[in-house]
């Protein structure tokens, strides 16, 4: 597939990687954040501005749109369900107008969550057929926009596939999501900035996770390979006790640390044990995730020290 690629959220911890993995494959790339950043080369756009969407649109009229932009929190959509259904629905609804008006026969990747299955129980692999039962606002909205993009494929011919990410781990991790918090806190006790105490919320329940680098490959896959109108799992199949995780981060650390776990969960989540089937995606696309927990863990540890280590510097 040729032609510009139009990422939306390309600041984020996801964004970031996916400008990177379609520049490394050769393509051009036009990357938009609701701030922008002359510097960089980031282009404003905000999903909330139709004019500036409109505007971005028209003229870039790329040949793949990846939509990336979305209230990703869990806690903060649901302390401002508005502004979360505002971005995450509406926004994507603005993105697909413009692009039946001036790039039809472009592709939209649209990224959806795991979150959106809700809580499973049985310990099986999550396909893609599973029932939606999305327990959150987060998990609605991202709901939501899933069904729309399929919608518009349907009623106006949309060029979409749906991307329905489990959970992501990586350098660049925020410290407002598991484990970013976590790898902040052990690179603090490594620098003896901290005390060595790493705080968390419950630890309860066990997540697939995927390193950010293998989900901008995947998300690259699916924009050239996907069929039109699938969805696919992003996921390694293999669900991770929380515990378990914290305590190998703290290992890889070389520290002495004791968890201080709070018993309640982190807002707008739920304690799970999930893990996604991504037959369909690899099958597909070729993808399959190449970086282990262990690798993409000791890889955010540097990251946060040199991180650290640039802030105190600025």
């Amino acid at each position: 597939m040729s032609g510009a690629v139009l990422v939306t959220g390309a600041a984020g911890f996801i964004g970031t990687r996916t400008v990177e993995a379609f520049r490394d494959v050769g393509r051009h790339v036009v990357a938009t954040s609701f701030r922008g950043n002359a510097a960089t080369g980031l282009k404003v756009m905000d999903l909330q501005n139709a004019g500036q969407v409109e505007e971005i649109v028209a003229g870039v009229r790329p040949s793949v749109v990846v939509n990336l932009a979305a209230v990703a929190n869990p806690g903060e959509a649901q302390a401002n369900p508005q502004r979360a259904y505002d971005i995450n629905v509406l926004g994507q609804w603005r993105l697909i107008q413009s692009m039946l008006r001036h790039t039809p026969g472009a592709r939209l990747v649209a990224m959806s969550s795991a979150e959106i299955y809700g809580r499973i129980e049985t310990g099986e692999l999550v396909s893609e057929d599973a029932p939606l039962r999305p327990a959150s606002v987060y998990a609605t909205t991202k709901a939501a926009a899933d069904l729309q993009a399929l919608q518009y494929h349907l009623s106006d011919g949309l060029d979409v596939v749906r991307l329905r990410l489990f959970g992501s781990v990586g350098p660049g991790r925020s410290a407002e999501y598991f484990p970013g918090r976590q790898v902040h806190a052990v690179a603090a006790i490594q620098d003896g900035k901290a005390e060595p105490v790493v705080p968390t919320f419950s630890l309860s329940g066990a997540r697939d996770y995927v390193d950010v680098r293998d989900v901008a490959h995947a998300i690259v896959a699916a924009a050239d390979h996907g069929c039109v109108g699938a969805a696919y799992n992003v996921a390694t199949g293999q669900a991770r006790p929380l515990r378990k995780i914290v305590e190998r981060l703290i290992a890889i650390g070389g520290v002495e640390a004791a968890i201080m776990e709070e018993r309640k969960l982190p807002p707008g989540r739920h304690g799970a044990v999930v893990a996604g089937d991504a037959t369909r995606l690899r099958e597909d696309t070729g993808w399959q995730p190449r970086i282990s927990l262990e690798q993409s863990l000791r890889d955010a540890l540097v990251e946060a020290r040199q991180s650290a280590v640039s802030g105190a510097d600025a």
